[in-house]
């Protein structure tokens, strides 16, 4: 298991790269998910350069490794389209964004997306997700060449209608059914889209490819406060999740994704301590 922490949520602290990899290092993580859409670290796939690649790598140096990708796709680019000329882009986009995570050599890249991969109120729900299982199959066939794998998120039902619970994730990779299209665990949302987090853990077995982890104020919207805080901070039992991770034989990435405060690096040490020690004794 690796602790990393998701250099877009240092980017709310700075814009600098530089400075959010020396967070990461005072804390004490080693692993940084990448943040391809935020134009300070020019990785996106559709304008970077070899120059932009060899600044990156000389901003992680050896301290810090790239370990996934995150903010993948762009807001621009509905993924659930019946257009042609969409679909060709969104395809070229997407073979771009797999040579990306080859040259980065991070090759779990979290597929989030909120709306844009919604299914638009004009178009029948299950005729929308069937053609979002369409452009992955497709997609995905150039990713297992790379040998690169798409985990998509959970998110919750105010964010989008397609992922937003356990079950229509695994429905999904199902329809799509390529090992280069898989799940990524977002603990804290399936803390209020899954009845029980680590039975949603079990189900999910070996489609889970990437965690992303913070703790919850509150479990029920209507009554609690549904604020993400640092894991440990909050109602979630780690112990119980971690177990079940360990069971279905994870043992991958667990990335810190949460706000931090005045004291960014403290508090990542604080949350990495914590995870490291409700793992292993989970």
């Amino acid at each position: 298991m690796i602790v990393s922490v998701h250099a877009g949520i240092l980017s709310r602290l700075t814009s600098v790269p530089a400075e959010a990899v020396d967070i990461a290092a005072k804390a004490g993580i080693k692993y940084l998910e990448l943040p391809v859409q935020l134009p300070e670290w020019k990785i996106n796939p559709e304008t970077v350069t070899q120059e932009n690649i060899t600044e990156v790598k000389e901003t992680l140096g050896l301290r810090v490794k790239a370990s996934s990708l995150g903010a993948i796709w762009p807001d621009k680019y509905p993924m659930v389209t019946t257009s042609s000329v969409e679909w060709k882009r969104n395809l070229d986009y997407a073979n771009k964004l797999f040579n990306l995570a080859v040259t980065l050599d991070a090759k779990v890249m979290n597929l989030g997306g909120g709306q844009v991969r919604s299914v638009p109120t004009s178009m029948p729900y299950y005729d929308g997700v069937k053609l979002l299982a369409k452009f992955w199959k497709e997609a995905s066939k150039q990713a297992e060449n790379l040998g690169v794998i798409v985990a998509i998120e959970h998110f919750g039902r105010h964010e989008t209608n397609v992922g937003d619970s356990t079950k229509q994730i695994i429905d999904l990779i199902k329809a799509v059914d390529s090992p280069s299209f898989q799940m990524n665990a977002q603990i804290f949302a399936m803390a209020y889209t899954d009845l029980d987090v680590p039975a949603a853990i079990k189900a999910s077995r070996r489609m889970i490819k990437l965690v992303h982890i913070a703790d919850v104020l509150g479990i029920n919207p209507l009554t609690e406060s549904i604020s993400t805080v640092l894991p440990g901070r909050g109602k979630l039992d780690f112990k119980a999740i971690f177990r079940a991770l360990k069971i279905i034989g994870y043992d991958g990435e667990i990335c810190i994704e949460v706000g931090l405060g005045k004291d960014p690096a403290s508090e990542l040490a604080e949350s990495r301590r914590f995870i490291e020690a409700n793992w292993r004794e989970a």
